[in-house]
């Protein structure tokens, strides 16, 4: 009878123990399964918000490649030391919560500190649009340089040699793509869709009003009020989109210094002024922004133009055009050209709430644009 209930134990616990082996690998098997697909639905994620100059290569939860600007540039992830020697970039940062990321940044950015709050103290990378020191990038010991696509092959054949990937952003990549990858590589790809879905929401108010406009307005685009009046904003600027997104058709689809007499040729509807210096809590902002105003009015070549005749001259800050708060200006331009169109529409409303749930640097308040 001991000899039976021996054999008995045995066999029980040889059924316990595959048992035991059968769930373990069950739960092996299904947790490997689990993982391949969270690794899966990241990469079909970020299919759907590929575009060109952000096409995934690869990606396996540690590390990603992307074909960007000619060539395919891996990085680990996360992504822990970046120089974001590109404003956009480090809007983005901010806005999906890894602004902590940032440990250097374009010179212009130093300029803007009621956008950038305490970032602005960083080490400056860059002067202008074709001066970089490369020795402080190098000593800032980067796992990434962001740079504007005129710059980015420049400064990655300056920096291969150290392996440090660079990749670049420009005025004609798609925004929503550039925002999922950097919210890929720092993990804050929750963040990272937040953001898109407030922008394309911002997109659909826009569109709604546009829908409503029968006839399109053409408009003059001056890039830089402080340098040129002369000088025009083409697809290779923000403002130019800014304009475009805003339902106006552009004098001019090239950035260039135009004569004054092809301005009045075209006899635009609207004009556009940018300035890259407005400080919107300073105390002359509003008498500052008029200025410009009357300057244009005042300017015997465009105060002949429909633009000044209607009262449709509009000022807005160049810094604005860029990334995602472009779509606020394009929606506070509209509704200065079709206000009807856009009745109730309120684009500082929606950049107080950008800046409140997402660009947490910034300072509430303050002018931000004018139009008469």
């Amino acid at each position: 009878m001991s000899g039976v209930m021996s054999r008995m134990g045995k066999v029980t616990a040889a059924l316990l123990t595959i048992i035991v082996v059968a769930i373990a690998l069950i739960a092996t098997i299904t947790l490997y399964e689990w993982s391949a697909h969270k690794s899966v639905t990241r990469v079909a994620s970020y299919v759907y918000y590929s575009s060109p100059n952000f096409e995934i290569v690869s990606y396996n939860g540690t590390s990603i490649t992307v074909e960007n600007y000619g060539s395919n540039v891996t990085m680990k992830i996360p992504v822990k030391r970046i120089v974001a020697d590109n404003t956009v970039a480090m809007q983005i940062l901010i806005d999906i919560g890894a602004g902590n990321t940032v440990v250097g940044i374009e010179g212009y950015a130093k300029e803007l500190p009621w956008l950038f709050g305490n970032l602005t103290t960083l080490p400056a990378v860059s002067q202008g649009m074709w001066s970089w020191n490369y020795e402080e990038i190098i000593n800032l010991k980067p796992n990434l340089v962001i740079e504007w696509s005129y710059g980015v092959q420049t400064v990655r054949g300056k920096l291969s040699p150290f392996g440090i990937p660079v990749i670049g952003y420009g005025p004609q990549d798609n925004l929503s793509s550039f925002i999922y990858l950097l919210g890929l590589i720092t993990n804050h790809t929750g963040n990272a869709v937040k953001l898109i879905d407030f922008i394309n929401n911002v997109h659909q108010v826009l569109q709604r009003g546009l829908s409503k406009v029968p006839t399109r307005y053409k408009a003059y685009v001056i890039f830089d009020y402080e340098y040129s009046l002369w000088f025009t904003s083409g697809p290779s600027g923000d403002p130019y989109w800014a304009a475009v997104n805003a339902g106006l058709q552009p004098c001019f689809n090239k950035s260039m210094q135009v004569e004054p007499s092809a301005v009045l040729q075209c006899n635009p509807d609207v004009i556009i002024a940018v300035t890259w210096s407005l400080n919107p809590h300073s105390l002359n902002t509003t008498a500052y922004c008029e200025s410009i105003i009357n300057s244009i009015r005042s300017n015997p070549i465009l105060n002949a133009t429909n633009a000044v005749k209607y009262g449709r001259v509009i000022v807005i800050p160049g810094y604005l055009t860029e990334g995602p708060p472009q779509l606020i200006v394009s929606l506070y331009i509209a509704s200065q050209v079709y206000p009807s169109a856009f009745a109730g529409v309120n684009a500082t409303q929606y950049l107080n709430q950008y800046f409140e749930e997402f660009l947490r640097t910034a300072e509430p308040g303050g002018t931000w644009w004018c139009s008469g």
